[in-house]
């Protein structure tokens, strides 16, 4: 199962260079790219201590092909790039570019997107409030 598969990648907490192999045949599988596994890569994204570049070129493609396929990004794709940004405890500067990639590429900017938006590329790299606790 994919829940099985997940745990076993993240087993040392790393998404490694062998590892992103098996995972773009896992989300080729069905043969095409879709929600689903947008929610399986920002899942690993979000559990993994650290990711190597290899699963970022193949994890910023794929969530702009599923997020921009529509023209817009609804609520629910909102709630997976927050979960991209910031479940990880850290802004990365790449997540900064994929966003303001995406923000220049719908077709339609939803006010709540322009302020994910404007929050994420404003806020600092770490240490971040959320209104909850911030994990040092």
């Amino acid at each position: 199962s994919l829940h099985n598969f997940e745990k076993a990648l993240l087993s040392d907490g790393r998404i490694t260079v062998d590892e992103v192999g098996r995972i773009k045949e896992q989300i080729e599988s069905d043969g095409k790219l879709d929600y689903d596994d947008v929610i399986f890569l920002v899942d690993l994204l979000a559990n993994a201590s650290e990711v190597c570049e290899e699963f970022d070129e193949l994890f910023f493609p794929a969530m702009r092909s599923v997020l921009l396929e529509d023209g817009e990004i609804g609520m629910d794709e909102q709630y997976q790039l927050l979960r991209m940004l910031y479940s990880d405890g850290v802004v990365r500067d790449c997540e900064k570019e994929f966003l303001k990639d995406l923000y220049k590429s719908v077709d339609r900017i939803t006010p709540e997107f322009r302020e994910l938006c404007d929050t994420a590329l404003n806020a600092p790299a770490r240490n971040w409030s959320l209104g909850g606790k911030t994990r040092g």
